[in-house]
């Protein structure tokens, strides 16, 4: 599907950038007509958003195929007598994935973006599964466990409505937006909860107390219009963001441990390992095309740090003294990254009639003037 859109530039008319020297001379109509004739004419953008599309419902398959051994490996440690199997498994990693997927499936439903939706609810569903199957073992308090499965009621329910339509108007946009207000307190609690929670072994709950206090205070100033202009429109990205930082957090402290301690390569699945790495990669397209820089950042950090985790076992020695993965793999997985890379690039770049394939990204940070282009026949 990426190879689609690579031959554009063969067609009889292409998109050229205009000069300085022929922008002055030319009128401001004419100009704006051509432009408008060579985007239309040259760039596929309809099918790249097919194509986008497409590859964010494929990461699904992905994500299923990751999610699923471990719900099947403890529901046969169970049913054989073997809970305490279940032990190993961190029910707060687990509960902190969950709330970043049910972050997430709000953005997404809001927006619409019915791929990246069925992505989060197939991960939050999964995770809740996960830690029944804990507290069904005993390993999980219930304390903990009931309000969690009224969340994911809860979650369930708003997002059915708001996905149908329902909520679009009068006591359901109120209800809608109440439970975005919602979201993004419960993201501004977790995400300095699960710092701590990582980085010390102090067990308190200060950090998401204070948190929950501030983004109470910012909530309530917002409303009574009390904050300055440039602060009064950030509570809207707030959910995206802290589930953003969430995922994006949880891999830093494994690649850190591969490195200080490579005696826990041990334990790493290579197969894990690369159906991470592709999943989030097939969802980079989408939120490039999209423009969504908050979901760009999180699905890019996906295969980043999986390469991270990759050179890991590269430069580490196991205890035969080979290599956990050798310079050969390495290097064709760290050229496959590369290349599918610049061709997502590339092909977004001419679907939005971009000269350069980083035009792309820079267009997510900071606003550009609209190019100019003229039509020109080879």
């Amino acid at each position: 599907m990426l190879a689609y859109g690579i031959g554009v530039l063969s067609r009889s008319t292409y998109p050229v950038a205009l000069t300085s020297s022929w922008q002055e001379a030319a009128p401001q109509k004419k100009r704006a007509s051509l432009r408008r004739k060579a985007i239309a004419t040259a760039v596929p953008s309809h099918k790249w958003d097919r194509t986008t599309s497409r590859c964010v419902e494929l990461s699904t398959v992905a994500f299923i195929v990751l999610l699923m051994p471990q719900v099947v490996k403890n529901y046969i440690s169970m049913t054989t007598g073997h809970a305490e199997a279940l032990m190993v498994l961190s029910w707060v990693g687990y509960l902190t994935s969950l709330f970043g997927n049910v972050l997430l499936l709000g953005c997404f439903v809001d927006k619409q973006e019915g791929g990246a939706t069925a992505v989060q609810a197939i991960g939050a569903a999964a995770n809740y599964v996960m830690l029944a199957q804990i507290w069904l073992a005993g390993l999980m308090p219930s304390v903990a466990f009931v309000p969690l499965t009224a969340l994911m009621t809860s979650a369930a329910v708003v997002n059915a409505c708001k996905f149908c339509g329902a909520m679009n108007s009068g006591l359901g946009k109120n209800l809608w937006r109440g439970w975005q207000d919602f979201l993004g307190l419960l993201g501004i609690a977790m995400l300095p909860q699960a710092i701590w929670a990582t980085c010390s072994k102090h067990h308190t709950m200060v950090p998401a107390y204070t948190a929950s206090v501030v983004a109470v205070t910012y909530l309530v100033m917002a409303r009574r219009q009390q904050l300055p202009e440039q602060l009064q429109g950030l509570w809207k990205d707030i959910p995206a963001w802290t589930a953003t930082l969430l995922f994006m957090f949880q891999p830093v402290a494994q690649s850190v441990s591969n490195f200080s301690n490579p005696s826990t390569l041990e334990g790493v699945s290579m197969a894990s390992l690369l159906l991470g790495m592709l999943g989030n990669g097939l969802m980079v397209p989408r939120a490039l095309f999209t423009g969504d820089k908050i979901w760009f950042i999180g699905v890019g950090w996906g295969p980043l740090t999986g390469w991270v985790q990759l050179l890991s076992l590269y430069v580490a020695y196991g205890v035969t003294g080979v290599r956990y993965l050798s310079g050969f793999w390495f290097s064709v997985l760290t050229t496959l990254l590369v290349s599918i890379s610049y061709i997502v690039l590339r092909l977004d770049s001419q679907a939005k009639g971009l000269q350069f394939p980083l035009q792309s990204v820079q267009g997510l940070f900071r606003k550009q003037s609209e190019p100019q282009y003229i039509e020109r026949t080879m």
